[in-house]
């Protein structure tokens, strides 16, 4: 079993060891993407056919986003790796992990597909604002989709547990859609340990997002006056870039460094198998 104490520790070496090389590879693909984003509509005006570019927008933010994410843990993964071999890997390595992505995606929308088709027989119907309307939904389905959501959520927390060396296998072992395997043998025995991380870091994330933007949003109304809703929008949006941007860099360190750790200790029990 990987000790999650010892990839921690591992995490804020590496945090400090190359924090100038992690910040400058989150400024480019999540601090400045994230800026460019919040100011569509907010401060950058988007008259009628504009409007439909957002969505391409939104599009290159992400995959800019996992292109960062792939830097960090080549960087995190290896000591040699510089700034500039780490986009150049993360560029070689971006389709594979977009496909890897892709099926996670459609395997995670499968998890509720069930909970949809009870609701859809139970009689439910979509009310004006796009709510459900349960009123005359028949009870013992609509108990039954509850159950499914449910499940639906630890079944998502465990596979996000199970996936946390994915990128790691991606990027090291240049393999594609078999990560999935091998990030599930990665995990075994730590997968409780690793779902007690992943709560942690949601709920410690959620507040200090939470938190800053709050009080933000009210220095920034104070500051700009309450007719320059597009400006506080955009200042509160370049917060919430830089807070993301932190912890996805933190988030990505350690689950690299997860990954040699698990790597290790496979080599370690390779001889007494």
């Amino acid at each position: 079993m990987v000790r999650i104490g010892d990839v921690w520790d591992r995490t804020v070496d590496v945090l400090r060891g190359r924090t100038a090389i992690l910040t400058s590879i989150a400024l480019v693909t999540l601090v400045l993407p994230g800026i460019v984003s919040g100011a569509l509509g907010t401060i950058v005006p988007l008259p009628g056919p504009a409007a439909l570019a957002v969505p391409l927008v939104r599009l290159a933010v992400l995959v800019l986003l996992i292109l960062g994410v792939l830097a960090m843990t080549a960087v995190a993964s290896d000591p040699a790796v510089d700034r500039a071999q780490a986009l150049r890997i993360g560029g070689q390595r971006l389709l594979p992990a977009l496909g890897v992505l892709v099926a996670l995606v459609l395997a995670a929308i499968a998890l509720f597909v069930p909970a949809g088709a009870l609701l859809a027989i139970s009689g439910a119907t979509m009310g004006m604002a796009g709510t459900p309307d349960m009123s005359h939904a028949a009870p013992g389905y609509v108990i039954g989709a509850g159950l499914s959501v449910l499940l639906a959520i630890v079944l998502g927390l465990w596979l996000s547990a199970r996936i946390v060396p994915l990128f790691g296998i991606v990027v090291n072992e240049r393999r594609g859609f078999s990560a999935l395997r091998r990030s599930l043998d990665l995990t075994k025995g730590s997968t409780l340990k690793l779902i007690g991380v992943l709560i942690l870091y949601f709920i410690i994330t959620t507040v200090a997002m939470l938190a800053a933007t709050s009080v933000v949003g009210v220095i920034a109304r104070l500051a700009l006056g309450g007719d320059a809703p597009g400006g506080v929008a955009f200042v509160v949006a370049v917060v919430r870039a830089l807070i993301s941007a932190g912890a996805t860099m933190v988030q990505s360190v350690f689950y690299a460094r997860f990954y040699v750790a698990a790597v290790e200790r496979e080599q370690r029990m390779a001889p007494l198998a």
